[in-house]
Order: C-alpha cells, then structure tokens, then sequence
C-alpha cells in the first residue's frame, strides 16, 4: 500500500507528528522526538525545509532565530532512514527549490505544502513536477486562493492530493477553529481532506478526526517550556499518545452506516425492554380490559403494540400476576 493509498484508506486516519523545528538545531533531538512520535503511535513524522536566507532578508528580526533551525542536508538521509527503522514515513515541508531538491535526492514518499506558501505558485509547480503526493495546508487562505493552488498544482500533472483545514494562529482558540469547514473541502473536492491542529489541547484533533478527517496533523514537543516558535503549542509525547489512542477510538466507534445484529444487544433486548403482564391473578375465562395487564420488564411477552389488540379476548388459561401474555393464554388446546 502506497502513502496515498493510506491517506486515503477511510478506515484509518494518518495521524502525522509535526516535529518542525523542534528539534532547535539538533539531531538527537530529533532522533528524540521521533522516538517519542513512534512511542505515540504517530504514522509519519514531518519536518520543515526552510534555508533563512531564501524566506526572508537578512535584516529581518528572525532571520537569526530560523537561521540556527535550519535543518543541514546531511541531516535528510539520516532522518528518513531512522523513521523507516522506526515504521514511520518522513516527510518535510518543501519551502525552497534547493530544499526540495535535497529531498528529491532522498525519494521521499510525500511533500508537504505550507500555509505560508500556499500562493508561492512557482514552488507550486515545482513540487507538483515532482510527482510525489501532496499535502497542503490552507491556513489564511480564502476558498479562491485554495481553488487556485489546487488547480496550479492539478494542472501541473498531479492530482495526488490531500488537502489540509488549517487556521494559522498560533495556539489557536477553539471558536476560532471552524471545524466545519473541513466538511465544505470534503463537498468541493474529490481529495481526501484533514485538519492541520494549532489548538494547545488534543479533543479538537479528536473531533476532525469523528467528522471525517483523512490526516491529522499534531506539533510534538518534548517539552512546551523549550525556547522556538513551536514549542508553547506543541503537545508533549504523553498528551500526544492520548490524542492517537482517542483518534482510534474514534475510528473502532465509527463502525458501519448500518447498525449490524449484535447478540448482545438482544440479550439486553430481552431483559430491558418490556413487554404485556399479567397486573393480577387472571382466572381462565377472563375477558382482558385495560386494567388487567401492565407493561413491564422483561421482554418475554407481547409486545406493547398488541395493547388494543388484547382487550376483549378471552383468557384460555389462568395467569398469575405478573407472568407474560402471549398468544398461547388465549389459545383453546382442547379444539386443537
């Protein structure tokens, strides 16, 4: 099976550790983290494939700060053979041509398209030549803007993609979320459609992933006190194992668009539902009215909508309170 196949596969969400930056400049840290990722169930890990100097000009305030997270070209070989030794699928957010030639030259299974670079179409076009499925995310992007990038990408000869619900705050509050926006993408494109989470907790994720989300992407941290951009939102590797053992939850709970027969539920049929009793001692002969019978547990009865129907029949044998009315009591064995 093919990373798109499983993107795809709607009985399973990929659920992706953003690592980004968080590694802060070192590669056991990142090794860390991605033990920390694999410990929690994740599917995929994902980096961030940025060179300073090719984002923003060198006077800018943060050009220092990223400058000392970038990620070095011999950290790419190495980072994708240790997500393979630990069953995961490394993947990077392609930001630059040189980047994203630096993860060519690894094969990469996956790119990832940023928010921030959602109308970078160039870059666009670059990684949709490539011919390795996509994901993109569409944080502060107005449904034109998505429309665009998508067709920049289609029209570049992949439509191998999967398509991100993304609110660029950083945490962002719940009412600010519109989950049900992931929905609309879902009506407006035959892609699969996930939810990129910045919110600080994990039940949002969770909730994505109920209404349908193929990807749910998660920053991991090893600690939200760490100094970087990413860190105060991240979730620690304890909360971010809950948000995958909830997520598949969520999937075991979400079962079949038909109720299928389940024994145990006709137990609990039997014992909780009721049924037609006898309200008293009921001698042979009795002609049934409304007073002479109850609706009570258990289910071994007449159903309650043979109420009216019993009324005016005659008993054929005796009752004792509380003992079940079923058709038999009015059946003569004598004229059988």
């Amino acid at each position: 099976m093919t990373v798109y196949d499983r993107i795809r596969d709607a009985s399973r969400v990929f659920v992706v550790a953003e690592i980004g930056s968080n590694h802060n400049g070192d590669l056991n840290t990142a090794l860390r983290l991605m033990d920390a990722a694999r410990s929690g169930g994740a599917d995929a890990v994902k980096f961030q494939s940025f060179l300073a100097d090719h984002l923003l000009s060198r006077d800018h305030p943060d050009h220092a700060m990223l400058r000392r997270l970038e990620m070095p070209r011999e950290w790419y070989p190495r980072l994708k053979a240790e997500a393979a030794s630990r069953g995961m699928v490394f993947f990077s957010t392609a930001s630059n041509e040189v980047t994203l030639s630096w993860l060519g030259e690894i094969g990469v299974e996956l790119y990832k398209i940023a928010s921030s670079n959602l109308t970078h179409l160039p870059l666009l076009r670059t990684v949709a030549a490539a011919g390795t499925p996509i994901i993109l995310s569409t944080g502060m992007a107005s449904p034109g803007v998505i429309q665009e990038a998508v067709e920049t990408l289609t029209e570049s000869g992949n439509d191998r993609l999967c398509i991100l619900h993304c609110v660029s705050r950083y945490p962002t509050r719940p009412e600010d979320v519109h989950l049900r926006f992931m929905q609309s993408l879902q009506e407006l494109y035959p892609y699969p459609v996930g939810f990129s989470d910045h919110t600080p907790d994990l039940g949002i994720a969770v909730a994505a992933a109920a209404l349908g989300a193929r990807v749910i992407e998660k920053h991991l941290t090893l600690d939200r006190n760490m100094e970087g951009p990413d860190h105060h939102f991240a979730l620690e590797p304890d909360r971010f194992a809950d948000m995958v053992r909830q997520i598949r939850d969520v999937e075991r709970a979400l079962g079949n668009p038909w109720k299928p027969a389940d024994p145990a539920d006709s137990a609990a049929a039997a014992r909780y539902w009721r049924s037609l009793h006898a309200a008293r001692d009921l001698p042979a002969g009795t002609v049934l009215g409304r007073n002479d019978f109850v609706v009570i547990r258990p289910n071994d009865g007449l159903h309650s909508r043979h109420a009216d129907d019993v009324i005016g029949l005659r008993l054929a044998r005796g009752l004792k309170a509380g003992r079940p009315i079923t058709w038999e009591a009015f059946r003569d064995e004598r004229a059988l």
